[in-house]
C-alpha cells in the first residue's frame, strides 16, 4: 500500500473516532475535550518517531486537527475553565519522561 493510499486510510479512521466519540460522549465534552487531546499528543509522538518527512507532517496535521476539535469543545462550553494540565496529559508527560530517561542510561551503556 502506497504512502497515499495509507494516509487516506488514517483519515478516514480519524473522522470515523471523531463521529465515534461524538456520539457516545456528546454529554460530557469534558471527557470528548480529553480524548482529542489524548490523540493529537499520540500524533505528536509518532511524527517524533517517523523518519519519512511526508508522513511526520501528516501526523502534525492530525495533531493539529485533534488539537482544534478539542479547542473547539471549549468554546461550546465557556463556563468550563480551560486546564492546561488534565490528568491524561500529565500522565503522558511522565512517561516521556522516564522515556528519556531510559534513553539517557541505554546511551550510557
Amino acid at each position: 500500500m502506497g504512502v497515499q493510499q495509507q494516509l487516506a486510510k488514517e483519515t478516514k479512521l480519524i473522522a470515523a473516532l471523531k463521529q465515534h466519540y461524538e456520539r457516545y460522549h456528546a454529554e460530557d465534552l469534558a471527557v470528548l475535550k480529553e480524548f482529542y487531546e489524548y490523540h493529537a499528543e499520540n500524533c505528536v509522538r509518532a511524527a517524533k518517531l517517523t523518519v519519512d518527512a511526508r508522513r511526520r507532517e501528516e501526523y502534525l496535521k492530525l495533531a493539529r486537527e485533534w488539537t482544534e476539535a478539542a479547542t473547539a469543545l471549549q468554546a461550546h462550553d465557556p463556563t468550563k475553565p480551560n486546564q492546561p494540565m488534565t490528568r491524561l496529559r500529565l500522565r503522558l508527560d511522565q512517561e516521556d519522561d522516564a522515556n528519556a530517561r531510559r534513553a539517557e542510561v541505554a546511551g550510557n551503556l
